[in-house]
């Protein structure tokens, strides 16, 4: 018998995305060109420290995984580790976008300061993320109650991220006279942020605290050790859809990586936008999370969620590169044109839209992962670890996108504290045209693999009755 989740339930579990949103458009968006065109750090130096900090990111997220699958307390498997995260996430994370004076005259100095920074925040929210978003599949077990609790989740990291984009834009960069090429709104993002993610992740680590008695128990191990994480890892890999949803994460994570790390560079370079019209632009976001939150889960209902995921994800990756083939040929509206503005933002509109609701639909294809493995492993749930590796896909090759988005800075000679009117417009569209067939590539392979997915209504259906006949 399928379970699912109330609407309280549901707000709280979204919730605890927020500090990942915030996070994520802070290191996506912001950092590399932070500490390159602000502080003054070598490109390629810059990306090689974001790289490193999330492989080594990427690694911890197994052993949180598997800690939380097998945690035994009062508190159960997962909200020791969430309770105890909040305070350091939100310290380095305000540290990080706020460098002592005197690591600002040293280049290496600099350069180690960003990777240990960057490898505390990530590594603190670890401990709070995965145990967090490992607790969904246990909430609700019915098919279509997943998305609609995974649009939940996507909800709220859409929008703490977006709003945060916003706020930074709009208000933060404008506290100095540089705009988003001063030092003073990042150091406030800083301290914005850092408060922002430790009520976000307390809100939900409370409001889910409810459901601790009714979680499932794990039984109790002679030992643990790495050698038996690896193993169970590797488990996974004997499940063909996992296999499937693994590699098309690993392959999105490093198309995002690239994209979302060149992503202030381009706004201010290709398309000359000013702090606050790059601004309205994640703006749309707001209208385009609630757009995604509504198309996901009825999509994923009408056509079942692996054919509405790839129908969506190609028409995304088709989508992407016209705007900016049509600026490059001259057939896009001049800038001082009035439809200028209007027509980017609309163009923000539909790209965006359409990859929200593949990440949610995604999402919930790999929550059903849970029950497929359980009949494998004879009623053991490994939803941290499921996650957890998830998060290690993504994580571990969008550090080489990030780190590939530097390569591509120093490869077609891009300046440190580079102005718009000073750029030739030779350069700027060489940038462009080396980005755009490199991330289409990594998304195209990510859309191909998900064909191999296997699980599907009547398959979940299957197994949610024989994991139920397995705990009897």
């Amino acid at each position: 018998m399928t379970t699912r989740a109330s609407l309280s339930t549901k707000f709280y579990y979204g919730s605890g995305a927020t500090a990942f949103g915030i996070k994520d458009t802070g290191f996506n968006y912001f950092l590399l060109a932070y500490y390159n065109q602000v502080l003054g750090l070598d490109a390629f130096l810059t990306g090689l420290a974001l790289a490193l900090a999330i492989v080594i990111d990427a690694v911890s997220d197994m052993a949180v995984g598997y800690l939380s699958d097998h945690w035994h307390s009062k508190w159960g498997r997962r909200h020791p580790f969430m309770y105890l995260s909040m305070l350091p996430v939100a310290l380095t994370f305000v540290a990080l976008w706020n460098p002592p004076q005197a690591v600002l005259g040293s280049e290496m100095m600099l350069f180690s300061y960003l990777l240990v920074m960057a490898v505390l925040v990530r590594s603190c929210l670890t401990f709070f993320e995965v145990p967090n978003a490992s607790l969904g599949p246990e909430l609700t077990s019915d098919y279509d109650d997943r998305t609609s609790l995974m649009a939940f989740r996507y909800l709220f990291g859409w929008l703490g991220g977006l709003i945060m984009a916003v706020l930074s834009y709009m208000v933060l960069f404008n506290l100095d006279p540089d705009g988003q090429l001063g030092p003073t709104g990042y150091e406030y993002l800083g301290l914005i942020g850092g408060s922002a993610m430790f009520v976000m992740m307390f809100s939900s680590s409370l409001g889910t605290h409810r459901h601790i008695p009714d979680l499932y128990k794990p039984k109790k191990m002679a030992r643990h050790s790495l050698r038996l994480i690896v193993e169970k890892f590797a488990g996974l890999f004997r499940n063909p859809s996992f296999v499937a949803l693994f590699f098309s994460g690993l392959f999105f994570g490093a198309a995002a990586g690239l994209a979302q790390s060149l992503a202030i560079y381009i706004s201010t370079f290709f398309w000359l936008l000013k702090s606050t019209e790059i601004g309205l632009i994640p703006m749309l976001g707001i209208i385009a999370v609630p757009l995604s939150f509504f198309i996901a889960p009825r999509m994923a209902r009408r056509l079942g969620k692996k054919p509405a995921a790839t129908s969506v994800y190609f028409f995304a990756i088709a989508f992407l590169p016209i705007a900016y083939l049509l600026n490059m040929f001259g057939w896009f509206p001049s800038r001082d044109n009035v439809l200028y503005l209007p027509v980017l933002m609309g163009n923000y509109l539909i790209e965006t839209t359409a990859i929200i609701t593949m990440q949610i639909i995604f999402s919930s294809m790999n929550a059903d992962l849970v029950e497929d493995q359980s009949v494998e492993t004879e009623g053991e749930r490994h939803e941290g670890l499921i996650f957890a590796t998830r998060n290690f896909s993504k994580k571990a090759v969008s550090g080489l996108g990030v780190m590939l988005a530097g390569m591509l800075l120093w490869f077609v000679g891009f300046p440190e504290g580079a102005k718009p009117e000073s750029l030739q417009v030779d350069l700027v569209n060489r940038l462009v045209l080396v980005y755009l067939p490199a991330v289409m590539l990594l998304y195209l392979v990510s859309w191909y693999t998900l064909r191999f997915y296997k699980i599907d209504r009547l398959k979940h259906e299957q197994n949610v009755s024989r994991v139920a006949a397995q705990a009897d």
